[in-house]
């Protein structure tokens, strides 16, 4: 992956973030207009849910500007990301209080997954030194 494709990946994994905040912050409506489900309410819970969002997105834009120096940030948003996928597809399947239209939302977080993934992969031997 070329320095420019690194940059482009996390510059727009903090779109993506910051795009999901507006989404799903209740008091807009968009989650609503969507569909998306009764599981996205207004409550001081889900409001710090989405500051944390907000707040990756953050890390991924310093990931953009200078990733050798936030390669943590990197790892703890492949973490997170797997972490929502696994949540949202479990309410979906096993719960059922998510419904199709959230659950497709973590489809974005499946792709930045892989590409947070191979991102890591490729540039673990720069991480660690290695020749």
């Amino acid at each position: 992956m070329s320095p420019s494709q690194q940059r482009l990946l996390f510059y727009s994994a903090a779109i993506f973030n910051w795009s999901a905040c507006l989404i799903l912050y209740a008091p807009l409506g968009i989650a609503n207009a969507l569909n998306l489900s009764h599981a996205v309410h207004n409550g001081p819970f889900e409001q710090v849910a989405i500051m944390a969002v907000a707040i990756f997105g953050l890390g991924y834009w310093m990931v953009a500007r200078n990733p050798e120096a936030h390669r943590g940030i990197v790892i703890l948003g492949l973490i997170g990301k797997i972490a929502v996928v696994a949540i949202l597809l479990g309410h979906y399947f096993l719960v059922g209080d998510v419904n199709i239209n959230l659950a497709a939302l973590s489809s974005g977080d499946v792709i930045y997954s892989v590409l947070f993934f191979m991102y890591l992969n490729s540039t673990k031997e720069l991480s660690t030194g290695a020749a």
